[in-house]
């Protein structure tokens, strides 16, 4: 990978971590709005006092607006949750086909690991669970180590 490729992955990479840190901290600003509201809404619904004013407006205005800014917040989170999946999923899956390419074929566990900076027990996971679908076989070396062999 030569330099301007580093500095373009570098860009595009804090401007994905940027639009991350913002999406979460609007989602949790929206989540305690939304409980401020209906939380509000639930404490004038529990109040005995009845001489208090606007009791009905207070209880309607809480869940009008507390139930949909909770909700999309929530919506929000998961959606940015989902999006950083997938970008994780995809990275891996790149460096899998990039491997394969530059070892002919040919990866064990420990260099995915290496590779993908994940643990062994994730990228042993993920080679079988990609294993199957492209009908890997499996050899193993000299050291013992169970070796995967992808036809390209």
């Amino acid at each position: 990978m030569n330099i301007t490729n580093r500095i373009s992955a570098t860009r595009i990479s804090k401007r994905i971590s940027t639009r991350r840190v913002a999406g979460y901290s609007l989602s949790a600003l929206g989540l305690m709005l939304g409980f401020l509201c209906l939380g509000r809404a639930v404490e004038t619904a529990l109040d005995k006092d009845p001489t208090r004013q606007g009791k009905r407006e207070t209880i309607t205005a809480g869940i009008l607006i507390g139930l949909p800014v909770t909700a999309g917040a929530l919506w929000a989170m998961s959606s940015l949750e989902r999006d950083r999946r997938l970008a994780y999923s995809q990275r891996l899956q790149a460096l899998f086909y990039k491997a394969l390419q530059a070892n002919e074929g040919r990866i064990n566990a420990i260099q995915f690991a290496m590779l993908a900076e994940v643990s062994l027990g994730e990228a042993q996971q993920c080679l079988d669970a990609w294993a199957g679908p492209m009908n890997a076989d499996f050899d193993i070396d000299e050291a013992g180590v169970v070796v995967y062999c992808f036809n390209l």
